[in-house]
C-alpha cells in the first residue's frame, strides 16, 4: 500500500479529531462517584481516555516523520 502526502495529511487531521473527542469525553467525566465500584469504573475510563490521547499523539508523530522523510 502506497500512501500519498495527502493521505498522510488527512490521517493527521483525523487523528487530531480523535484527540479532541477523547479530551471532550475526559472533560465530561465526573470528579467522583458515590461508590467504590463507581470510582473504579470512573478511573478506568479516565485511564483509557488518557491512553487514547497518548496513542494518537504518537501516531501523529509517526505521520509527521513520514512526511518529513518523504521530502
Amino acid at each position: 500500500m502506497i500512501l500519498t502526502r495527502t493521505d498522510i495529511e488527512n490521517d493527521i487531521e483525523g487523528f487530531k479529531i480523535r484527540i479532541e473527542q477523547a479530551k471532550a469525553k475526559l472533560a465530561t467525566l465526573p470528579e467522583s462517584a458515590p461508590t467504590w465500584a463507581g470510582q473504579k469504573k470512573l478511573r478506568q475510563q479516565e485511564r483509557e481516555l488518557l491512553s487514547e490521547i497518548q496513542h494518537v499523539e504518537r501516531l501523529i508523530e509517526y505521520a509527521k516523520e513520514a512526511l518529513f522523510n518523504e521530502s
